[in-house]
């Protein structure tokens, strides 16, 4: 029996940890469990392997512990990860990867707005942490989930405010004509 691991990445990043058992003469040489299936070669220029180092690169940032989880020999792993390394088409898959990921973590805009909107609007609930009396001078402590308070609900209709230009502080006037100043303190 020869037990494979899926070549899969999970949305964080990081690799598949489902692993499956197969005969030995009816192994493949890579496995992808059901929900990392084979995906249309989107860089048809790289290999599955080259993929994999890829993958596994952006996780380590060691190109020889890459290399090794890709499937090279390890022998060889040293020379090929840094040769993968300075292959463009590999560089170019590992920076669009971790563009991805970033996009992944930041909010976008418009997710900052209906953050904001929940916020003022009180549908957004926060925890805090309550302490009780529970007799004997002791108390205990528990998380209770409420409502956000007029604090920041007014912060955050001030923030949305500001982003469509609601206030004003500056008067902007328009005034046809000239100004004359008349001095006539003696």
């Amino acid at each position: 029996m020869k037990t494979l691991r899926c070549i899969g990445l999970k949305n964080d990043g990081s690799r598949c940890t489902r692993e499956k058992e197969f005969d030995d003469d009816q192994a493949p040489k890579e496995w992808r469990c059901w929900q990392h299936p084979i995906e249309k070669n989107k860089d048809s220029s790289l290999t599955e392997k080259q993929k994999a180092f890829a993958d596994e690169y952006i996780i380590s940032i060691n190109a020889t512990d890459a290399a090794i989880k890709a499937g090279y020999s390890e022998n060889s792993a040293y020379s090929i990860g840094n040769e993968n390394l300075k292959k463009p088409e590999i560089k170019n898959y590992i920076e669009k990867r971790l563009e991805e990921k970033e996009e992944a973590r930041v909010a976008t805009q418009d997710e900052v707005l209906e953050y904001l909107t929940k916020v003022m609007r009180g549908e957004v609930e926060e925890e805090t942490v309550v302490t009780e009396n529970i007799g004997d001078y002791m108390s205990e402590a528990r998380v209770v989930s409420k409502k956000v308070g007029p604090k920041d609900r007014n912060k955050a209709a001030e923030l949305l405010g500001k982003r469509y230009s609601l206030f004003k502080d500056n008067i902007d006037i328009d005034l046809q004509g000239g100004i004359q100043i008349i001095d006539d303190i003696e």
